[in-house]
């Protein structure tokens, strides 16, 4: 299952792709902490050992935006695109969970909660393993890993929204009347 890293990469990439990128840095700052936050917040649950349960589930997602929209968190300009955002940020944590490796019994994720309490997991691994076993001798090794292959994959995902949501104002605009004109 992917680290709090990817997961915020992922968010961040969801989150952008509905709401866009705001102009103002403070706002951008404001934005992104939100979004990250979102994408990290359904494995609070392991605080409780309830991992990959309901919190990794359209239900929770349905909940979380629905919160941030009625108090207009700033994430987008509408409540709609705030629900919108904030709902596939967090929905961005289960898919990735579903695509990595899951060793403990309910295998993968209760996706369809409150419809469905079965679980789900890719006949595939595109994520390695995170260890929370600090004691092990190959804890670095595992964690550096499996974050290097989250940034192979995702950080190219993130620069490709921020390229094409990017806001007019950063955009390189070629100027008018070639060298000729001059």
């Amino acid at each position: 299952m992917p680290s709090p890293l990817g997961h915020g990469l992922a968010a961040v990439a969801a989150g952008w792709g509905i709401a866009g990128i705001p102009t103002a840095r403070p706002t951008l700052i404001k934005q992104v902490a939100i979004l990250v936050a979102v994408g990290a917040a359904p494995d609070l649950d392991l605080l409780f050992g309830r991992h990959s349960m309901e919190t990794h589930s359209v239900g929770a997602a349905a909940i979380i935006a629905s919160i941030a929209a009625w108090q207009r968190w700033p994430v987008a300009s509408s409540r709609t695109t705030i629900w919108i955002a904030v709902a596939m940020a967090w929905l961005s944590h289960p898919f990735l969970d579903a695509l990595g490796r899951d060793n403990s019994v309910p295998i993968g994720v209760m996706a369809l909660w409150p419809f469905s309490r079965a679980h789900f997991q890719a006949s595939f691994e595109v994520f390695g393993p995170i260890s929370r076993r600090y004691w092990l001798d190959n804890f670095w090794s595992i964690n550096l890993t499996s974050i290097a292959r989250e940034l192979a994959l995702l950080a190219p995902v993130l620069l490709a929204v921020w390229w094409v949501r990017r806001p007019e104002s950063r955009r390189i605009t070629p100027r008018r009347g070639g060298a000729e004109n001059s």
